[in-house]
């Protein structure tokens, strides 16, 4: 299985290595970028393939980032459950330490039964 994700990805790399190849003028054309404020305009001149990748890891930040949010809960609920567990542990713990008591006067009540 390791082996056929290896070359699935190899196979990805190189086609996104030949269309990079393919396209290499296109890619290169400077994109220009404003952003108007109405007091101030903001303007930024970049290639191309700078803006795609950019825009690719700037998407994996927002996906950690919600992913970790997730992750966060779900560990948080975990830990809720896992003292919840160790708290009724410790209590059937205990239970099973007590003395029947009913066991107790049943026999007791049998007990007296017989006499009687």
């Amino acid at each position: 299985m390791r082996w056929l994700k290896a070359i699935f990805w190899a196979a990805v790399l190189a086609v996104v290595v030949v269309f990079m190849i393919q396209n290499l003028q296109t890619m290169n054309q400077v994109v220009q970028l404003s952003l108007d404020l109405y007091v101030k305009t903001f303007t930024v001149s970049i290639p191309l393939y700078l803006l795609i990748i950019l825009t690719f890891i700037l998407g994996v930040v927002f996906g950690v980032a919600y992913t970790f949010k997730g992750w966060l809960t779900k560990a948080k609920e975990v830990r809720a459950k896992n003292r919840e567990i160790k708290q009724l542990k410790e209590e059937l713990d205990s239970l099973r330490n007590l003395p029947l008591t009913e066991e107790k006067e049943l026999a007791a009540t049998q007990e007296e039964k017989e006499e009687g």
